[in-house]
């Protein structure tokens, strides 16, 4: 690795300030950073690799050399830069451009500084000023070592027409004015802009960003616009495009959609990530549809919605059942039509003890499970807390 720049120190962090610091939210404030960086649709549900990705790393690379520059009172050594040229060079050979790189530093330096001002009233922050140039001046060191990075993953052949092709695809959904730059980037991709275009989103079971990025290039080979981001791959195809040789490869999940107009892009777009996300969960391969994940996708359309009926429904018994014999059991019923003999049998529970359980469950839950629209209550709840991955408090009153 190049030698990297060195940068004159500062005064260390006084005790306010580490106050700050150190309870600062690194992974909301990642979260936050990713968010407003992210120029293309994503979907709604957790998934490996496609949330923050390697501009994750990037984020928390710079994040952490940001914090330790105000605490130390030190620029960053060798040891901590090296780190972050290496997130750089992996985020090249994924396809990411250099470009939105240093975007990524300069955005979570902002974030930063923006915290620290927020975290103190305006008469009583001072002392900050002395520190306020220390996410600046990292940005000196950030640009040196991302620069360098790249340019020593400039033979990889994939890398540019993976950031061209995000850059265009970034653009076509926000459904911005096509510009000479964007006929030039369509150009050196063998993609022609004018359409009809399908969207598509696809993944390799267990595949690597570099497998995924590899995929990207095969499909743009093809004629198609597509990008990888981490372990996803996303883009637009003609009407006539070709699927059967890459769905040969008994991994690969494709979710594709038929012409979609611009005004509808971006929402079908995020709507095939969740899809090709709840897939990969279940063990699915080859060639998904809406329909095979219908109530999972209705959901997460209504996220807030979603929460409500999870707190509404397994909130009170999670909180007066700390054991989760309440939750489990409402679940067995779900996932058995609310037969209760063979919920019974599954638990397994005696028939008195199931019993016992349920007048608990529609006590604590105001659910009476001998209705069809509260069974569906019920099994709605289940099925997001299972999609979302997470279980939800109770809303107090």
């Amino acid at each position: 690795m190049h030698d990297m720049p060195r940068v004159g120190v500062g005064p260390a962090a006084v005790g306010p300030l580490r106050g700050i610091l150190h309870s600062l939210d690194s992974e909301a404030l990642v979260r936050q950073v990713a968010c407003d960086l992210r120029g293309t649709p994503a979907g709604r549900i957790s998934g490996r690799g496609c949330r923050t990705g390697v501009m994750g790393d990037v984020i928390r690379r710079s994040l952490e050399l940001v914090r330790s520059w105000l605490l130390d009172g030190q620029g960053p050594d060798d040891d901590l830069l090296s780190e972050l040229y290496e997130t750089a060079r992996e985020a090249a050979r994924q396809g990411v451009g250099a470009e939105a790189v240093i975007r990524a530093c300069c955005e979570t330096a902002r974030a930063v500084r923006g915290s620290l001002l927020a975290a103190v009233p305006p008469e009583g922050g001072t002392y900050l000023l002395p520190y306020l140039d220390a996410p600046w001046a990292f940005l000196d060191v950030a640009l040196t070592t991302v620069t360098r990075a790249f340019a020593d993953q400039r033979d990889l052949p994939s890398a540019g027409g993976n950031s061209r092709a995000a850059t265009l695809f970034a653009r076509v959904c926000a459904r911005t004015a096509t510009t000479i730059e964007d006929l030039d980037r369509a150009e050196r991709l063998g993609f022609d802009l004018a359409g009809p275009h399908g969207p598509f989103v696809a993944a390799i079971d267990g595949g690597s960003a570099a497998a995924h990025a590899g995929l990207a290039a095969r499909i743009r080979s093809a004629g198609a616009l597509a990008y990888a981001e981490g372990h996803r791959v996303a883009g637009l195809t003609r009407p006539d495009f070709d699927w059967a040789g890459f769905l040969a490869d008994r991994t690969l999940i494709l979710a594709a959609e038929p012409v979609t107009g611009d005004g509808a892009l971006a929402e079908a777009v995020g709507t095939m990530h969740d899809l090709v996300t709840l897939a990969a969960r279940a063990g699915r391969r080859g060639r998904v549809r809406v329909d095979d994940y219908l109530t999972e996708l209705m959901l997460a359309n209504s996220p807030r919605l979603a929460e409500d009926i999870v707190r509404r429904v397994l909130g009170p018994l999670d909180t007066e059942d700390p054991s989760g014999a309440l939750s489990q059991t409402l679940r067995s019923l779900s996932a058995h039509g609310f037969n209760r003999t063979a919920t019974a049998a599954a638990l397994p529970a005696h028939r008195n003890t199931l019993l016992y359980r349920i007048n608990r469950i529609e006590r604590l839950s105001g659910l009476d499970l001998d209705r069809h629209a509260h069974r569906e209550l019920a099994r709605l709840a289940v099925v997001w807390e299972n999609t979302a991955g997470a279980v939800l408090p109770a809303r107090p009153e």
